[in-house]
């Protein structure tokens, strides 16, 4: 494989109450993201930092859109986080910090994790993770992004896009977090 540009995406965002996707790069978008290949992401590693105030228990999963339209989409989860109290949910303010996970592991895998998607499957990864049937990843609607808010035309999900999931799986509390995501495209 020729080398390939190494590129960064880092999303921060305070006090997510509820189940709430983003867009983490958008595999189309080359106006506002420093990739100009479109044809799909690499991911190549990832670090987050997380803390939940109050009580509550909740996931992080980072995976790819594999499906979508104007009513609903389908994502393939890659890589998951849990951020709950180890003996207790309830438990009020948690922290997590995973400084870095390197998909290539040392170089030895220059693709890291390919996130090819073909007809609505995942052609070089497998994962019985998946959040399919959800609004939240339909095409037509804004999600937040490194480059824009919701309400704007940046972060509409698509197919090959590389997205987020934060979960609140049981509980009130609310999840801070912050995500830098290395990737490469071809």
């Amino acid at each position: 494989m020729l080398p390939r540009p190494v590129y960064t995406s880092t999303f921060t965002i305070a006090a997510v109450a509820a189940t709430t996707g983003y867009v983490l790069v958008d595999l189309s978008d080359t106006t506002n993201y420093p990739h100009s290949a479109t044809t799909e992401i690499y991911l190549l590693g990832l670090g987050i930092v997380a803390e939940k105030a109050s009580d509550g228990d909740f996931n992080i999963t980072v995976g790819v859109v594999i499906e979508n339209d104007a009513t609903n989409g389908s994502m393939k989860g890659v890589a998951e986080f849990d951020l709950s109290h180890l003996d207790n949910s309830t438990d009020s303010t948690d922290r997590f910090v995973f400084p870095f996970v390197d998909f290539t592991l040392g170089g030895a895998n220059q693709e890291g994790i390919n996130l090819n998607v073909t007809s609505g499957a995942l052609t070089r990864a497998v994962s019985n993770v998946t959040d399919a049937d959800n609004t939240i990843w339909q095409n037509d609607t804004g999600l937040a992004s490194p480059v824009g808010a919701a309400a704007g035309a940046t972060g509409k999900p698509g197919v090959g896009d590389l997205v987020l999931l934060a979960t609140e799986n049981a509980g009130t509390g609310t999840l801070d977090f912050a995500i830098t995501a290395l990737y490469s495209t071809g």
